[in-house]
């Protein structure tokens, strides 16, 4: 079931946005279910046959690494990764080589079908297929075809599993400000059920990514939280997008490799900076206590991973942030958005803070993260902005009327 971009932007063209979403779910209900079902048992092999377990992994770094994983639990061994860094070339990352694409064509390109296991992964395609790889896959008909093992603990559902949720998906779209997060709606929808390329339209630049100007009007004493702070990647995009300004950095990271190099990127901020600065080494969610966690040192450390590793100690938002008065909250915490928001309702109620929250990591959470937020504080306008292919760094802006940039809501 194919869709192309010219005939979606005549629909989103031509029709306003209050059926759009009408027009959408008509479209993925003409596919007949149990040829929904045969799609996704049949889409990675009808790519990969008759090498559907000689597979190369291309990306060597977290994501293919998950993929790595999610199969030897599915019984399939990959035969190598592939890697662009030829300071990786020859390496073994969890005990799996790394060969460089021109080795790995000419060991194994005619006799396995590459997964492409990055972000963004629309370029490596390309230079597959001019390489000469004659199969290459995405991830989605993969997740699809070992659902026990991916979903959902992955972006990606079973798309018949989408037609079941009609009614949530209807909540979700209908507390949407503007125009822009509505087409992203229903373009995530369409791409989820059938992930084709022409689907989506280009993503938004990722140096805006959290921080767009033209959604939300930036405050000179800002009070930032960062709930999975990571190496403090999105703060340093912060402090550098305010110039320095801020009233106070508050940084959740429980991972502790994480952790310490946050601690050394604060310490070399200036002296008069580090001092509004504090680091605290928990997880956000619903109840405070202790956690199993999953602790990859990397961006994909998570409370919801099976068979956590580590126990770490969580705090909610409300207990937490008692003694503070936010005024902006970023989540990228893996999965468990729902629960640090739940955990941050008085939060939400008593000082109205900016939201910047992830919606990928779940497919659900497109539409059950914009309807949590409304029911926590009705007061905000909601937004949905991509900055990256597919659904990669899908985020979610709560944004109350005093801080709305002029025109935020007529695009």
């Amino acid at each position: 079931m194919e869709y192309v971009t010219s005939e979606l932007a005549a629909m989103f063209a031509d029709r306003p946005s209050s059926v759009w979403l009408d027009d959408v779910i008509a479209r993925i209900r003409r596919e007949p279910p149990l040829d929904t079902v045969t799609r996704e048992a049949t889409a990675f092999d009808a790519i990969a046959a008759p090498y559907e377990r000689s597979l190369l992994l291309f990306g060597a770094g977290w994501l293919g690494r998950f993929v790595l994983n999610g199969l030897r639990a599915a019984g399939v061994e990959p035969i190598a990764f592939i890697d662009n860094n030829p300071q990786a070339w020859g390496t073994v990352v969890d005990g799996m080589v790394v060969l460089a694409p021109a080795d790995a064509l000419a060991r194994h390109g005619t006799t396995s079908c590459v997964v492409v296991t990055v972000y963004n992964g629309s370029a490596v395609t390309h230079q597959l297929g001019a390489l000469g790889f004659p199969r290459i896959a995405p991830i989605a008909p993969l997740f699809w075809k070992y659902a026990d093992t991916f979903i959902p603990s992955s972006y990606m559902q079973l798309p018949h599993w989408l037609l079941a949720q009609e009614a949530q998906i209807r909540a979700g779209y209908a507390v949407l400000a503007d125009d822009a997060s509505r087409r992203e709606f229903c373009e995530q929808l369409l791409w989820r059920f059938s992930p084709t390329a022409g689907i989506l339209s280009p993503a938004s630049s990722s140096a805006d990514l959290y921080f767009p100007d033209d959604i939300i009007t930036p405050h000179e004493a800002e009070v930032y939280v960062d709930c999975g702070a990571f190496d403090g990647d999105s703060a340093r995009a912060f402090v550098a997008r305010r110039n320095g300004m801020f009233g106070a950095l508050l940084l959740l990271e429980p991972d502790a490799q994480n952790r310490t190099k946050l601690e050394r990127w604060v310490s070399t901020l200036a002296p008069e900076g580090r001092t509004r600065v504090s680091i605290f080494p928990f997880g956000a969610s619903d109840t405070d206590g202790e956690f199993t966690f999953q602790e990859s040192h990397n961006v994909g450390s998570t409370l919801l991973g099976n068979g956590g590793d580590v126990s770490i100690a969580c705090r909610t938002l409300d207990t937490l942030l008692a003694d503070e008065s936010p005024t902006f909250i970023k989540m990228d915490i893996e999965g468990a958005e729902p629960m640090a928001l739940a955990g941050g309702a008085a939060t939400l109620r008593t000082h109205r803070p900016v939201l910047a929250i992830c919606v990928y990591h779940r497919s659900e959470h497109l539409w059950e993260i914009p309807s949590l937020i409304h029911r926590l504080q009705p007061g905000y306008r909601i937004f949905v902005r991509r900055y990256a292919e597919d659904c990669w760094e899908l985020v979610c802006y709560a944004v109350p009327e005093e801080r709305l940039a002029s025109g935020a809501l007529t695009r």
